[in-house]
């Protein structure tokens, strides 16, 4: 029986657990140099693994770096696959926090994950001062005030009722298959209420800076 091998502890980019890897697959480009003048001789070139999280039992893809001349830290690693979620422009700092929350167990809990988006939604609410006894028409009151356009805002309906879903157990079960959807209706909105306006200022600083510089 061939020995499994693992890697140090790391984060996971699909999870964000972190723990030591399954190297499932490896392939290596590490060469011997002879320095003729010296008489030194050192091994050095860049090698690739495939891991195995056993969080979430998702693949990676790494690079990694080895010069017999490193420091102790060992080999230098940079992660290829995936690249862990894009960052939203502009969030606020519990926003932000919330949201990258989410982002570690959807690959691990498909309910879990839209119950923390919907939390996310809440905490738009609360930024944006939205009035309303629930959800629904504090999200309703966000459309009226113009802070979302009403076809955003239904598909922030949408985003609160797979959140209800995935909260009580007697509603039924989310999947795999819906976290793409769930991902795709968090994203759309907080790029609309936040990375949109931050954008537009970053452009109109720029602009002013230009403006400024004119004789």
């Amino acid at each position: 029986m061939v020995e499994k091998k693992h890697t140090a502890a790391f984060n996971c980019t699909h999870c964000g657990n972190k723990a030591p890897m399954q190297i499932v697959a490896e392939y290596s480009r590490i060469r011997n140099h002879d320095h003729e003048e010296s008489g030194m001789s050192w091994d050095e070139g860049n090698f690739w693994e495939i891991l195995e999280c056993p969080a979430c039992n998702s693949i990676l893809f790494r690079k990694g770096y080895w010069h017999d001349y490193l420091t102790d830290e060992g080999a230098e690693y940079e992660i290829l696959y995936p690249n862990g979620p894009q960052t939203i422009r502009g969030l606020p700092q519990q926003i932000s926090k919330s949201y990258e929350a989410a982002q570690r167990v959807k690959a691990i809990d498909s309910n879990a994950f839209a119950v923390l988006l919907g939390r996310v939604l809440d905490l738009v609410c609360i930024d944006k001062s939205a009035d309303g006894k629930d959800l629904f028409e504090r999200l309703e009151d966000i459309a009226k005030k113009g802070i979302m356009p009403q076809q955003l805002s239904d598909m922030a309906h949408a985003l609160r009722h797979l959140r209800n879903i995935g909260a009580h157990a007697n509603l039924g079960e989310l999947t795999p298959a819906e976290v793409p959807i769930l991902e795709g209706l968090s994203k759309a909105i907080l790029e609309y209420v936040y990375s949109a306006p931050a954008l537009v200022q970053l452009v109109q600083s720029k602009i002013d800076a230009l403006k400024a510089k004119k004789p």
